[in-house]
């Protein structure tokens, strides 16, 4: 008489999240457990069901056969018991969703985002990453994020456009343009609002110099106040003490960036739909 299994739903988590990744390591950081725990609930699996699910080697994680025929019907088995905790809301974490966020919009458009995952995905535990655009996008094909807002020049990127937003010049009457070079307040590269500050002075033919180099939102815009440099910056709000224009003297217009979302490979849970309606809405409420 053949014995009945029982399948652990974690161990079955952590297994389509190695496939996915094809790597124990970043696996179990996206699920925010240790390498060994993974690996033992990979090896529980395995000798319940008496096969090897990956073939591993110094460089690459792939699937056996046997593995292959568990992760469809894994994925099946996740998928339902997510959809019956949904059903009665249980207050339990049983999955994790980790959200990129642009700092532009974390004073205004994160709070409602995050406020309206919570009340309708109780068992969601949210994680969110911030930083410029071009960093969570290479986040997102790191399989580190599994969506994110993205402000995007060429549009390439994203896999839905929203809006657009324009850039305008962010000047304090404090600065000072010397031997008629423009100081300019820039974020680190990559950044694809420095990339178009420089291009757009040197294709008028204007001289300028980076006076300040910053890696987050609010210390450039203090440097831009206290009259440090001139910067480019999507049109979100005023920044108090701060000019802004879309051309200003012989600063030349700047062109509109888009806005839209990003999404990891791979990533397809029963609430995908539902979630990034949530994250679109909130933000399109605000701007």
């Amino acid at each position: 008489m053949l014995m009945n299994i029982s399948l652990d739903i974690q161990s079955l988590r952590g297994f389509i999240k190695v496939s996915e990744m094809k790597s124990f390591t970043r696996a179990a950081e996206f699920l925010n457990i240790t390498q060994p725990t993974i690996s033992q609930q990979i090896k529980r699996l395995e000798d319940i069901l008496g096969v090897s699910l990956f073939f591993r080697d110094n460089k690459n994680i792939t699937l056996t056969a046997g593995g292959e025929l568990l992760l469809s019907h894994a994925k099946e088995m996740l998928a339902l018991n997510d959809k019956v905790s949904m059903l009665f809301k249980k207050e339990i974490i049983v999955d994790t969703l980790v959200l990129g966020v642009p700092e532009h919009f974390c004073e205004v458009a994160l709070p409602k985002i995050i406020s309206r995952i919570a009340e309708q995905f109780p068992f969601l535990q949210i994680v969110v990453k911030v930083s410029r655009s071009a960093l969570l996008l290479e986040a997102v094909n790191q399989g580190k994020i599994d969506v994110c807002i993205v402000i995007d020049e060429s549009n390439s990127m994203l896999d839905d456009v929203w809006n657009s937003l324009p850039v305008r010049w962010f000047i304090s009457d404090d600065v000072k343009i010397n031997n008629g070079y423009v100081p300019l307040a820039l974020f680190k590269a990559p950044c694809g609002f420095r990339s178009l500050a420089i291009k757009k002075l040197e294709e008028n033919n204007i001289k300028w110099r980076c006076s300040y180099e910053s890696e987050d939102l609010v210390s450039l815009k203090t440097a831009v106040k206290a009259g440090v440099g001139v910067t480019a910056l999507p049109f979100v709000s005023d920044v108090d003490g701060v000019n802004s224009y879309d051309e200003f003297d012989y600063f030349p217009r700047l062109p509109a960036f888009s806005v839209g979302i990003k999404q990891r490979r791979g990533w397809n849970p029963i609430y995908k739909s539902k979630i990034i309606d949530v994250i679109h809405s909130s933000w399109s409420n605000e701007y």
